[in-house]
């Protein structure tokens, strides 16, 4: 295998990587959450808000990733006048 396309190969995989772990932390927190309210407790509030700064972070990583893929493809998403 070419160097470049290991590289690349490996970058793809760190990125499903990430996904992986990203899709485990909001299941986790869903169920933390979930199983919290089901006592019928409420979590602190600075957990929670701990946790919605996590997810906006998330989510800014994640349309930055959407973004990059969408260029990779070729995609004409987010060009201008289009």
């Amino acid at each position: 295998m070419k160097r470049e396309v290991r590289e690349e190969f490996l970058k793809i995989l760190h990125a499903h990587q990430q996904t992986i772990d990203i899709c485990e932390a909001c299941a986790t927190t869903t169920r933390e959450l979930a199983a919290e309210v089901a006592r019928g407790g409420m979590p602190p509030k600075a957990d929670l808000v701990q946790t919605m700064e996590e997810a906006e972070r998330v989510l800014s990583e994640l349309a930055g990733a959407a973004g990059s893929a969408a260029v990779d493809r070729g995609d004409d998403v987010g060009r201008p006048g289009e």
